[in-house]
């Protein structure tokens, strides 16, 4: 019986150390050291993207606050993620002097994309030079409302700054470098934000601004950002709405009007209208559709201000139907509010994933959709392939010729996409590089279950046809 306990109890806690976590459960310490209570172990973690630097990138608990951010030390996992995404890591966390941080990457997924990032506003009290007074924001995306600069940017880039509570705090241009010209100690920024690094000796705690939209100096509508929201869980040929958010909009900038003007593939999505019930429209915008319908412009003006308490305000919602599987962008091109053009635009998505057990192969050239391509004029033709997300699954597309011979093999590699859809251009060349003869040949799709070794397959044609004389 006690031996029967002990295994129980190994088995509790094994499965304890794989159970998700969030970046507060891997931050939390009472350790004076502000080592992570998981140092050396290996955890499955879920956070939101909040900024991306050369080889890593952080990510944050949706709903902020203190101990909710992490810094992620791995290259290639920090090329497969974008700003917004919800992700799903398995890695080490490890303590890099003084820095917590996820490394040795084993396990990623992609959750959904465009999620508002998480943003905790702070004073320059809670960050103060030196020590580790700041350790419970060490990797969290942070806000400092009217704070003033204190200090001339240094050679390495850094400069201080001070709210009303006087506190020092230090601001560096790891990720974004404004021009020293516009560091000048006295003056007041209504908004500078960023995410908190640790640098060991001297250094302490920073605050990394990722872009110019970090540092607001006049708190005034150009400074306004929008961005059309994401569906992680699209439905094919049904209706998914993505709603466009607004950053805040204060009552006395007098904003009554705006005109927005976004993109779409009408092979891949075909846009059904708009609805303003729980938005800030209060009436319907007039809208414009281009005669191919890949162009909408929606223009709306009212009688009363648009005003927005929060920076994610919806502002309209928009109605799509996917038609195809994969990520699909619909791509915000012009936004203006009144007679201001907005710059911080941000594209959405639509990601619609394959439900059943059975691999996708779809064939075709960017110019006509077809299956037919003529390699000798520099053509390519797309092969899109795919299958049920949720496994570890591979990819295997071998090309035949009609003699059944193996002429190529375009791709042999494992799925990434959180989607996964993945696609790949052939340039009609054999394994040797040299240029097929026309005729047809069969692409065949070989998708693998890594986990089970259950093998799916589906064949479509392709056609190299010849240059005319």
């Amino acid at each position: 019986m006690k031996r029967i306990l002990i295994s129980i109890l190994a088995l509790t806690l094994s499965a304890g150390l794989m159970a998700q976590l969030s970046c507060y459960d891997v931050q939390y310490t009472a350790d004076a050291s502000g080592d992570s209570p998981y140092k050396g172990q290996s955890v499955t973690v879920q956070g939101i993207v909040t900024a991306k630097r050369s080889g890593a990138f952080y990510i944050g608990d949706a709903e902020g606050g203190p101990w909710s951010g992490l810094y992620v030390f791995h290259g290639i996992t920090s090329n497969l993620v974008q700003v917004g995404d919800m992700v799903k890591l398995t890695g080490i966390v490890e303590e890099y002097n003084g820095l917590t941080e996820l490394t040795n990457v084993s396990a990623s997924e992609v959750l959904s994309g465009n999620n508002p990032v998480p943003i905790t506003t702070i004073s320059t009290a809670a960050l103060p030079l030196g020590g580790r007074v700041g350790e419970p924001y060490e990797g969290v995306m942070v806000r400092f409302n009217d704070v003033q600069i204190k200090s001339t940017m240094d050679t390495y880039g850094v400069y201080k700054i001070a709210d009303s509570s006087n506190a020092l705090t230090s601001v560096d241009d790891v990720m974004y470098l404004p021009q020293a010209s516009q560091i000048i100690v006295g003056e007041w920024w209504s908004q500078i934000q960023g995410v908190v690094d640790y640098f060991s000796g001297a250094g302490g705690y920073r605050v990394l601004p990722r872009n110019a939209n970090d540092m607001i100096k006049v708190d005034d509508v150009s400074y306004a950002s929008i961005r059309i929201g994401s569906e992680s869980n699209a439905v094919l040929d049904e209706i998914n709405t993505l709603n466009v958010y607004t950053s805040k909009l204060k009552s006395e900038w007098g904003i009554r009007e705006y005109e927005m003007k976004f993109r779409i593939d009408p092979s891949q999505i075909l846009y059904q209208g708009f609805e303003i019930a729980g938005s800030l429209s209060l009436f319907n915008p007039t809208e414009t559709i281009s005669a191919a319908g890949d162009i909408i412009t929606l223009h709306y003006g009212g009688q009363d201000n648009l005003v927005s308490e929060t920076d994610d305000g919806v502002l309209i919602k928009l109605k799509f139907e996917p038609k195809t599987y994969g990520d699909l962008v619909v791509h915000l091109e012009e936004f203006r509010y009144d007679n201001v053009n907005i710059t911080s635009l941000n594209n959405g998505k639509l990601m619609v994933k394959i439900t059943g057990n059975k691999p996708h192969l779809s064939i075709g050239t960017d110019q006509s959709g077809k299956n037919i391509f003529d390699p000798s004029m520099n053509e390519k033709i797309n092969i899109e392939f795919g299958t049920k997300t949720g496994f570890l699954a591979r990819a295997v597309i071998r090309i035949y010729d009609a003699q059944g011979r193996l002429v190529a093999t375009p791709v042999h590699q494992n799925f990434t996409s959180p989607t996964g859809i993945e696609r790949v251009s052939w340039n009609g060349r054999d394994s040797n590089m040299k240029l097929l003869p026309p005729g047809l040949y069969y692409c065949h799709a070989e998708v693998s279950n890594r986990e089970t070794g259950t093998r799916n397959n589906t064949v479509q044609p392709i056609v190299i046809k010849a240059r005319l004389k």
